[in-house]
């Protein structure tokens, strides 16, 4: 069974409610409060090959910081702050032995009748000047965060 096809009410569920960001071209993580990975758009997919939902992303993405189950700072947003926050992440893919990437980290803060606490817009690490980056991604986040709102 692939993670596209149902195995719960849970995953049915959830799909249909995130299934909005299968329009994005970037790799978009749903977490929960605990980093569980709730669903992953096409492009997170193909970083996480094999079974993931409900794994804590330091589980599935192959992380070549090792401390991040212990220290993951991505825990601390999703718990405590309301506004999208930036920040850095190298994974392990298949096409490269690691690749970095910059995190725009989108809270939709407590409540509600899903586990969904965070989406994870992930963009790689191209060598521009990092401040036009993070800029650039910060605004991306936002406006991702706009039109979920809006679904």
């Amino acid at each position: 069974m692939t993670n596209l096809e149902s195995s719960s009410p849970l995953q049915d569920e959830t799909a249909l409610r995130w299934s909005a960001l299968e329009r994005e071209r970037e790799p978009c993580i749903v977490v929960s409060e605990r980093m569980e990975l709730v669903y992953l758009n096409a492009a997170a997919r193909q970083l996480a090959p094999g079974v993931w939902f409900g794994k804590r992303c330091f589980e599935v993405l192959p992380n070549v910081d090792e401390s991040c189950a212990l220290h993951c700072p991505k825990i601390r947003a999703v718990t405590e702050s309301p506004d999208v926050v930036y920040c850095e992440e190298t994974i392990g893919t298949r096409e490269s032995d690691q690749q970095g990437f910059g995190v725009g980290l989108i809270p939709l803060g407590p409540g509600g009748d899903t586990p969904a606490r965070a989406i994870l817009l992930l963009r790689a690490k191209d060598g521009s000047d990092d401040s036009v980056f993070q800029g650039q991604l910060l605004q991306d986040a936002k406006s991702l965060a706009k039109r979920i709102s809006s679904t």
